[in-house]
């Protein structure tokens, strides 16, 4: 079976939300956090639940409003002769018209459905139903045996249930029937006959003095008062555990209990079944958490079941294919689900190159390294602002920040626009061939910041400096790349300066050069050494620009990065400071 539809309304952080699936086996949510991501996976679990009752409070829904009834929907397809059968769900059929309109039969053209449903009124209970769009007809009662044989396994924090017999477990599952219980009762046999049979001196004592106490006040004449096993503590399979050897498989690490879990629910899980992974990475290095998304991904592409995991691991995003991913955003309550679609080119490359992009709310989308380190640094200068004045730092407000890697870059910020994430691009202006690629990007949505015409970003920073800044400039150059080799690029722009020179732009101004000519020299000085071409160097490129903000502030690049400022943190004046 495949949920082809997930609806849900008034739960949790969830007002609305209508999730068509796409038509695969596999499929993983991302998105920033609080986008409601787990919550689907809950609402999912909660509709196919195999427990006759689930505990709900008011916190259950939507900001609490118990006015408005929680309503959780399935519409299940892809059913298999015993899902279709009378006794199952055959009689409750509905149709999935190729448009994604839900019809109230299933008529020719139409998949063959069974659509669920969970409602929660004020009162707590919980009802689950098997609906039929459309009509009017009382619904009929999805018991909790037929939820058991649709089959739900969910990987969760609670990864230790299915390392037990317990019950509903899916190693209970994978034991012959009575298995478990009868394990149990030879061990509660075992363990009272231990008891009866060992010394125990203090306890034997302590069994006397009862007796004793007992006879004296009235109470039974006890002959043979003594400890023993109480016959009810292990009479639950939940006693049964996995363990490695002596010890408790419930002992080992959180990576291996998951992948450990994983293994014992796919093990018991039937060709059909539907499994629920939340954080897949939890616990794992990367080396097994690939490995793991290999595993799972090709086990639902080969059965009749479906796979849905949530990730927020770069790793992961990386890892898959972009027609396995699908970004969950939520908007005042509303959750909408999009996967990555077919019509976004080059999207699996800007996927894999930035993958921490679509965990975000808002991407930026840096040129190359040097614009990349810079914003870093600006942002972590501006976070402390923030925290200082009681305001959300770039984390807390979903930024995240991506390499463009150069000419990509435009093409990159497309792609996350597409996707429906807030786009940022911050681009020099020397190369007139960015041009188309950016007037696309531009009418994509996507929100330019672009230096003043043939200005790279270390022309454009040069531009506004006076001698002391320029001097200042070059010390930095010097500390990160020598000073001798950083005189020499400068000197060998200035026709009237004669090698070796000194590195002392106001000696350059003493030899004839303006200020403007020293200022093109350093730039260009700059960018054919790559001064500033790593990240690390841009981070210092940055602290540059703050610590010479007064030179910045009132030209070009002050209002531009004000712009940038306003993207990121919503604050409009930030250039006049």
């Amino acid at each position: 079976m495949q949920i082809r539809r997930v609806i849900a309304r008034n739960f949790r952080g969830i007002r609305h939300a209508d999730w068509s699936l796409p038509r695969q086996r596999f499929v993983c949510l991302v998105g920033p956090g609080d986008s409601t991501k787990t919550t689907l996976l809950d609402a999912i679990a909660l509709v196919l639940s195999p427990r006759w009752t689930v505990q709900f409070t008011d916190a259950d829904f939507h900001r609490c409003d118990v006015s408005q009834p929680i309503v959780l929907q399935l519409l299940i397809g892809d059913l298999d002769d015993t899902m279709l059968a009378d006794s199952a769900f055959g009689l409750d059929l509905c149709g999935l018209a190729e448009s994604g309109q839900l019809l109230h039969d299933p008529v020719d053209g139409a998949e063959e459905c069974v659509l669920l449903q969970l409602r929660v009124d004020e009162d707590l209970e919980a009802e689950w139903t098997v609906m039929r769009p459309g009509s009017t007809e009382t619904t009929q009662p999805l018991t909790a045996s037929k939820r058991k044989a649709l089959g739900l396994f969910r990987i969760d924090e609670r990864v230790d249930t299915h390392l037990r017999w317990g019950r509903g477990s899916a190693l209970t599952r994978l034991t012959e029937t009575s298995g478990a219980s009868q394990a149990v009762t030879l061990a509660g046999r075992a363990a009272r006959n231990a008891v009866f049979d060992a010394s125990h001196t203090a306890l034997q004592a302590a069994a006397d003095t009862v007796a004793l106490a007992a006879s004296s006040i009235g109470g039974a004449a006890y002959t043979g008062l003594r400890p023993g096993w109480d016959p009810l503590a292990v009479a639950s399979t939940g006693a049964l555990l996995l363990h490695e050897g002596a010890v408790p498989l419930t002992h080992a690490g959180l990576g291996t209990r998951r992948l450990t879990s994983i293994a014992v629910q796919e093990g018991a899980a039937l060709n059909g079944h539907v499994m629920l992974v939340d954080e897949i990475e939890q616990g794992l290095e990367p080396h097994r958490l690939l490995h793991v998304l290999h595993r799972v991904k090709q086990r639902a592409i080969g059965s009749r079941g479906q796979v849905i995991i949530t990730t927020h691991s770069p790793s992961a995003v990386q890892a898959l294919e972009t027609a396995d991913i699908c970004v969950v955003r939520s908007t005042a309550g509303e959750t909408t689900v999009r996967q990555v679609p077919d019509v976004v080119h080059d999207a699996q490359s800007s996927l894999r190159a930035c993958p921490s992009a679509v965990l975000a709310r808002k991407v930026i989308v840096g040129e190359g390294k040097t614009e990349v380190g810079m914003v870093r640094h600006l942002m972590r200068a501006w976070d402390t602002e923030q925290i200082d004045a009681d305001q959300p730092t770039h984390a807390a407000l979903g930024v995240a920040l991506a390499d463009g890697g150069g000419k990509t870059a435009p093409v990159r910020a497309k792609v996350f626009q597409d996707l429906g994430f807030s786009t940022l691009l911050l681009v020099d202006n020397d190369d007139p061939n960015f041009d188309a690629d950016i007037a696309t990007a531009t009418h994509a949505g996507v929100a330019v910041i672009r230096w003043q015409a043939g200005h790279s970003t270390e022309a454009e920073i040069t531009s506004a400096l006076d001698i002391d800044g320029l001097s200042d400039l070059l010390q930095l150059a010097a500390e990160l790349s020598g000073e001798d080799p950083v005189r020499d690029a400068v000197i060998a722009k200035l026709d009237r300066v004669p090698a070796p020179g000194q590195l002392s732009p106001a000696s350059w101004l003493e030899a004839g050069h303006a200020l403007p000519e020293l200022q093109r020299a350093v730039a260009a000085a700059a960018g054919k050494k790559a001064w500033f071409k790593r990240e690390d160097t841009g981070e210092r490129l940055g602290a540059f620009v703050l610590d010479h903000w007064d030179q910045f502030k009132g030209v070009a690049l002050g209002h531009r990065l004000a712009d940038l400022h306003s993207f990121i943190y919503g604050d409009s004046h930030y250039y006049s400071q």
